[in-house]
């Protein structure tokens, strides 16, 4: 048995044992309900469904004999694949995202980047090229008072879009509970953190959750991610169009810098 220890606290173990022991007491002496084997798988299935599986409790030595007699018992309570592990969570369920990811992936900067060189070229015809190694002092700076407006509005874009999807996961997770009560019960919350806000990034990366699971955090992570309108539409994403959703946005006249009261008489680029 290891027990684990540090200097700002005392021993997990040994509180542990306190807590349980005062609990059983307490049951025993008729001064709370229930009873001592009732308690202990309750807590046991507490502890897996906190960890996220019922695996999880028995990770560190999942062959040894303990960890048989801890799956049975799991088993017995939360279902054979848990199934009903959710409904003795106490700890949110916390779907990390990183926002800036998604909007790469989805092809918004390009749509900035286009909107760049949609005004360069107005501005500045045939002077004009990605490189800006044609363009005097004056033209850059005209050019990138023009970028850093669009700058801002991938900001304000990027802050839509996490506000949306954390809305969609909520909205999902509604649906879910609406659906099947018993698997996702009133108690069970769901937070979302976007890694690129948080104070450690990047490091904050290494906690994204991955879409690919059957968990409930994955589910709802890839709910989202299919449906949250793109920023400056207010459709989803066009997962069959087999093209790339920026070029989709452009197509349908959502150019960035037209959102952009001083940026608009730009307009689109003529066929």
């Amino acid at each position: 048995m290891t027990t684990t220890s540090s200097p700002e606290g005392p021993d997990d173990f040994q509180v542990a044992v306190t807590a349980v022991t005062h609990a059983i007491r307490a049951i025993n002496a008729n001064q709370r309900p229930g009873d001592g084997a009732e308690f202990i798988t309750h807590l046991l299935a507490t502890v897996a469904a906190n960890l996220g599986s019922s695996e999880a409790v028995t990770a560190g030595r999942p062959g040894s004999w303990e960890a048989a007699g801890v799956g049975d018992l799991l088993r017995s309570t939360v279902g054979y694949d848990d199934e009903y592990l959710l409904t003795y969570r106490t700890e949110p369920v916390e779907i990390v995202v990183n926002s800036v990811y998604e909007l790469d992936d989805l092809g918004m900067f390009e749509t900035y980047e286009a909107s760049t060189n949609h005004i360069g070229q107005t501005l500045f015809g045939d002077g004009w090229t990605p490189s800006r190694d044609r363009l005097t002092l004056d033209q850059l700076e005209q050019i990138e008072d023009a970028e850093g407006l669009l700058a801002e509005l991938e900001h304000r874009d990027r802050i839509d879009y996490q506000q949306r999807f954390t809305a969609a996961v909520q909205a999902r997770l509604e649906q879910l509970r609406n659906d099947d009560p018993d698997r996702f019960p009133g108690h069970l919350t769901v937070t979302v953190r976007f890694a690129d806000e948080d104070p450690n990034y990047p490091a904050s990366n290494d906690d994204l959750t991955d879409g690919w699971g059957s968990d409930l955090a994955s589910v709802l992570y890839q709910h989202a991610r299919e449906t949250t309108p793109l920023p400056g539409s207010d459709t989803a994403p066009d997962w069959a169009a087999g093209q790339r959703h920026a070029t989709t946005l452009l197509a349908a006249g959502h150019w960035p810098h037209l959102r952009i009261p001083t940026l608009a008489h730009y307009g689109t680029p003529t066929p």
